[in-house]
This record gives structure tokens, C-alpha cells and sequence, in this order.
């Protein structure tokens, strides 16, 4: 039988704030890996995870798909769910939600505080730039989809190991903005120029420092989540942990 997911409903400075948890198969008994996966714009956590199925993917892991509000895209002039674009923006309302959602989840769950993830699909993908750059140290790896950092990005001071997924035809978020947050990136964490193939269309830089990758995994589709991507994520939580 498939895993029956659990809605986590919190209040985060007054507005009701909700998340679906597909709990680890065993984060009652032992500490276990949590995943983020923030959804795209106009998305929603249910249609998330469905479509990218982490949590079939890592059972052993704690699969959190948390729904976004109301936000304006200034890309596609119109409002819709999402994530704040940038740090500072709405009072920063996503990241004090992932704050008490983290929490949260440590009250109900068995959390393995070195393995904590965080994923996500284009608004949702830059939204795990914003984590980079707020929140670093919680996390111990990164991997956005169909997704590019804003200049906000050059404001970030600690290295985590980071997957890009991103698409060469891709309208929304066009491949030049993804190279040059991969070069933001590989100064950050350190990493050589020396490229060396990961996985099937993914590449990797050495040397590289502490651990902190940074892979680059291009296909020739557009804005989309492609059907390698939650293997290659799964497998890239699972070789990174925090020192």
C-alpha cells in the first residue's frame, strides 16, 4: 500500500501555514533524514508530490512538501502560490515557516539534525538559494530544479554541497542564468575546474573542498522536473551529511 501522507497544519505570525509530511519508515525509532521539497509557482504540495514522489524514492527519509501563498511573479505578471524571490521579501514569512516547520517536525519525529535537505521546482528552486544564503548551516545539501539564483546569491558565506538540474531549452529560467549561478557556486564552495561525469548528464568539479560539491546536470528539455532528477537528488542527499 502506498504511504498515506500527513497534513502538519502551523501558525507563523499569525497565518495558518500547511505541509505534507510522508513520514520516514523509520523516523519513529531512530534519527532520520528530512527532505524539503518546495513546489514550483502556481503549485501546490499535493500535485508536488505526486509528481516528483521523493518519498517513494528515500522511504527511509522524512518527505515534507510544504505549500507556498499567494505570491507575485515579476517574471510572469500575475500572482499565484510560491516563495519569496529573494531574502527580505514578505517579512520573510517562508523561511520563519521553515523555521517552525523544522521544529516541528523535531517535536513529532526522530530527526537526523546532520541530514536535512532542501529541493524545489523553479520559484520553489530559487527559494533553495535563499535557504543557501539564510540558512546554510541547517542544511547539509541543496538541489534546485529548473532554477537560478538571484544577485542576492553573492551574499552567501558558507559552502553546502549543491545539484542543479537544469534545462538547455528551458524559456523560464534560461540556461546562461543557470551556468552562471553553477561559477557563483563552484567560488563558494571552492571547487576546481577539473570536470569529471557524476551520472549521465551531470558533471562535477575537483578538487573540491569538505565535501561540498557542486554538480551541474544539463538536459536538452525546458522547465521541467525530468524523470532523472529525484534519483540523482536521492542520491546526492545520501552522500552528503553535515561534518
Amino acid at each position: 500500500m502506498p504511504q498515506e501522507p500527513e497534513e502538519i497544519t502551523l501558525r507563523v505570525d499569525d497565518v495558518q501555514r500547511t505541509a505534507l509530511v510522508y513520514a520516514g519508515s523509520q523516523a519513529q525509532r531512530k534519527p532520520s533524514p528530512v527532505v524539503l521539497v518546495c513546489h514550483g509557482f502556481t503549485g501546490n504540495a499535493y500535485h508536488a508530490a505526486r509528481a516528483y514522489s521523493l518519498q517513494t524514492a528515500w522511504k527511509e527519509a522524512t518527505v515534507v512538501y510544504p505549500q507556498g501563498l499567494t505570491v507575485y511573479s515579476p517574471r510572469l505578471l500575475r500572482n499565484g502560490p510560491g516563495w519569496q524571490h529573494r531574502p527580505g521579501e514578505y517579512e520573510d514569512r517562508d523561511l520563519k515557516f521553515v523555521d517552525a516547520l523544522l521544529e516541528e517536525l523535531k517535536s513529532r519525529y526522530r530527526v537526523d539534525e546532520k541530514a536535512i535537505y532542501a529541493c524545489g521546482m523553479s520559484n520553489g528552486a530559487l527559494f533553495c538559494f535563499v535557504l543557501l544564503v539564510e540558512r546554510a548551516k541547517v542544511f547539509a545539501a541543496f538541489a534546485p530544479v529548473a532554477g537560478a539564483g538571484g544577485l542576492f546569491l553573492l551574499r552567501a558565506r558558507v559552502p553546502r554541497p549543491v545539484l542543479m538540474v537544469n534545462g538547455k531549452a528551458d524559456r523560464l529560467v534560461s540556461f546562461q542564468a543557470a551556468e552562471w549561478t553553477r561559477d557563483l557556486l563552484l567560488r563558494l564552495n571552492g571547487c576546481g575546474s577539473e570536470q569529471k561525469e557524476w551520472a549521465k548528464g551531470c558533471i562535477t568539479y575537483l578538487p573540491v573542498k569538505d565535501n561540498n560539491h557542486v554538480v551541474f546536470c544539463a538536459h536538452d528539455g525546458g522547465h521541467i522536473w525530468p524523470p532523472e532528477a529525484t534519483a540523482h537528488i536521492v542520491r546526492f542527499f545520501k552522500e552528503h551529511r553535515l561534518r
